[in-house]
């Protein structure tokens, strides 16, 4: 067993459960080796955790587990451990810089795209990313195939435009509530992770926000 601590940048919504991820960090709270992310799952259908482990952690808290194995290092899922479920505490929040945790890619996971082909998944082997746009929009679509409206965001990274679903849960309500409070930020940070295959696909969504104010 390896203790491990890190700067949560997402808890979404995942078929069954919750995604959690963040970048690991040492006792003093700074991020190590670059952005090295992890990502703690279940052995359960989709690797979800159950809601009522996470709901209580917010995105910037931090948090350590105890970590039993990494099963799928060769993977595009190489961030994945498994954890002892007990032992899983929030122990402080982080109040360091945004900017040191930011990728340094110049494209989201290879492409411009909305997805990665399933015969291109194994060239990859991280499945997180966090970035920053000042550039973007917030819209919501209606698919002829789904009932419910899809809140979307469209953002300029690195000179590209991206169009994907948000999955924050957070983040969706607070827009369901008021639209419009969107208007006040002044840029974004976006942890950005690639979903389960869909159809031949692997979709890239926004798994947690992280919004500046104008008047920050």
């Amino acid at each position: 067993m390896a203790k491990v601590r890190f700067v949560c940048l997402a808890n979404s919504f995942k078929e069954g459960g919750r995604c959690v991820a963040g970048i690991i960090l040492d006792n003093n709270n700074n991020s190590i080796n670059g952005s090295q992310w992890i990502r703690p799952i279940c052995n359960t259908v989709h690797n979800e955790i159950p809601t009522f482990l996470v709901n209580n952690i917010n995105l910037l808290d931090i948090v350590e587990m105890e970590v039993s194995s990494y099963p799928n290092l060769n993977s595009y899922q190489s961030e994945n451990a498994l954890f002892v479920e007990e032992s899983l505490r929030i122990v402080a929040r982080y109040d360091g810089s945004l900017d040191v945790l930011c990728d340094s890619n110049l494209l989201i996971f290879g492409n411009r795209g909305k997805a990665i082909a399933e015969e291109d998944i194994t060239r990859h082997n991280h499945s997180l990313m966090f970035v920053k746009t000042t550039n973007f929009e917030i819209f919501q679509k209606i698919y002829d195939d789904n009932p419910n409206t899809q809140t979307r965001i469209k953002f300029t990274y690195c000179g590209n435009q991206y169009d994907l679903p948000i999955t924050d849960p957070v983040f969706l309500k607070k827009h369901q509530l008021n639209p419009n409070f969107v208007n006040t930020f002044s840029q974004l940070y976006l942890t950005i992770s690639i979903g389960v295959i869909h159809n031949g696909w692997y979709y890239k969504l926004v798994a947690g926000i992280f919004p500046i104010f104008s008047n920050s």
